[in-house]
């Protein structure tokens, strides 16, 4: 029984002396009336990266939550070929974006997939299945909800391209500035 409790008791220790993951927050403001109509004046970014093995690259997790407490989890799409052709200047998410240039947006897949969900405050009550981010030179943010990932085939000469992505599928475009 005394080994229980010791073991129990050290286990109690490591858990504690775990360096915790820092989460860095902002406020983003709805910086026209589409924005502030579809979340609100603001909501709040939370961000948190987890260090990876060696040659990985890290989780970075990112949560959208909005006034009310809903929020909604997404992780960064940074660890497939798919991932880096899709975010690449002029690739599919730029294009469906409307940027221009050599823009490069990030991908983040929802954290969590499946049907409805208490916790979309946009794009229906399913949420976005990914979102692109693109923060520009002026200080604002573009948020664009996908309504399904991007998706990718392998032409028989081995170059692998996006496949054509329908304006339908995107749930929402939103503009905030940063505070």
């Amino acid at each position: 029984m005394r080994s229980i409790l010791l073991a129990a008791g050290a286990l109690a220790l490591v858990a504690c002396a775990a360096p915790a993951v820092p989460v860095t927050t902002r406020t983003l403001v709805s910086a026209d009336a589409a924005t502030s109509l579809a979340v609100g004046e603001s909501i709040v970014e939370e961000r948190s990266v987890h260090a990876a093995g060696d040659g990985m690259d890290p989780v970075v997790n990112v949560a959208l939550r909005h006034a009310d407490g809903r929020r909604l989890a997404f992780q960064e799409a940074n660890h497939s070929p798919n991932d880096v052709i899709a975010q690449s200047a002029g690739g599919a998410l730029a294009q469906i974006m409307g940027l221009a240039g050599d823009a490069t947006p990030t991908l983040y897949q929802a954290a969590s997939a499946g049907g409805p969900s208490e916790a979309a405050f946009f794009c229906g009550p399913q949420g976005p299945a990914a979102i692109g981010t693109y923060a520009g030179t002026d200080g604002t943010l573009l948020v664009v909800g996908l309504r399904q990932p991007i998706e990718f085939e392998t032409r028989v000469d081995g170059v692998t391209y996006a496949l054509p992505y329908s304006p339908d599928q995107v749930c929402a475009r939103l503009r905030f500035r940063q505070n």
